[in-house]
């Protein structure tokens, strides 16, 4: 299968190292601006419209018979060809949710060079996480129809849902849902067959996870225990208190401290 070639969203400078950033489903590279705004004085900051979202191409017929396998080839393609033409002295891959689950893969595999890892709320699912996925697909392909129709009123909800979640980047939340490919969600697909000792036990790049407790987390206090457990010292992990899913958007201060400390632990000195 010939990886495809991604949508991506680039600025800064790669005067310390390049960040690339995956995003969750149904969600866009332009969901993940304040990623940008953060990092890009330092880094070089390439958003990634993840395969059949934002301007990415939709899946083809034959990418849809393995859905998250043509995710992840096609954002470590990416990486390989910018790192091949212009290598960072650093290179940080961030992922939330299919995003976290994706970049988990792609450094467990060694699909790219990847020097650092922060897995926000990663969708390293159990079995039974991966069947709700698949059993709620009808469900998820419905709300991406209703905040089509009516994304105004969708964005003013979700900013009294979340008062930390900035307004621009609820823009570019509402503009995935129409963009997604429904094809693709009608799959029900956010991650591999693998386990999550599978897939974190061979990391050996630096890696933060970080996860909350609220009721809509997939790793969670319970995940954190069991992956600490596996004994992978390459792996740390963090939970922030009263964080949802959405990590970074439902308490951003101490999301962003945890990874810019991180990463002057990890990152080379110049």
């Amino acid at each position: 299968m010939t990886p495809a070639r991604l949508a991506a969203n680039i600025s800064g400078t790669p005067s310390k190292g390049r960040i690339y950033a995956l995003h969750g489903v149904t969600d866009n590279a332009a969901s993940l601006s304040d990623i940008s705004a953060r990092w890009s004085s330092d880094y070089e900051v390439v958003l990634i419209d993840a395969l059949g979202h934002g301007c990415s191409p939709r899946f083809t017929p034959t990418q849809l018979e393995d859905p998250f396998e043509a995710l992840v080839s096609s954002a470590a393609s990416l990486i390989c060809t910018i790192e091949e033409s212009a290598p960072a002295p650093f290179v940080a891959l961030l992922g939330h949710s299919m995003g976290g689950a994706t970049a988990a893969d792609v450094v467990s595999r060694g699909l790219a060079p990847v020097d650092a890892l922060v897995l926000e709320d990663p969708a390293l699912l159990t079995s039974s996480q991966r069947e709700h996925f698949r059993a709620s697909a009808e469900d998820r392909i419905a709300r991406c129809d209703e905040v089509t129709q009516w994304m105004g009123r969708e964005i003013d909800i979700l900013l009294k849902d979340y008062p930390q979640w900035s307004p621009s980047e609820a823009g570019g939340w509402a503009q995935g849902k129409a963009q997604v490919d429904r094809n693709f969600l009608a799959r029900g697909v956010v991650s591999g067959s693998r386990s999550c000792e599978e897939i974190l036990a061979p990391i050996s790049v630096p890696t933060l996870l970080i996860t909350g407790d609220g009721d809509d987390v997939l790793i969670g206090p319970g995940g954190i225990e069991e992956i600490n457990a596996m004994g992978n010292a390459a792996v740390e992990t963090l939970l922030i208190p009263s964080a949802r899913h959405c990590v970074r958007h439902s308490t951003p201060t101490p999301f962003y401290a945890a990874v810019d400390a991180f990463f002057a632990r990890v990152a080379p000195s110049k």
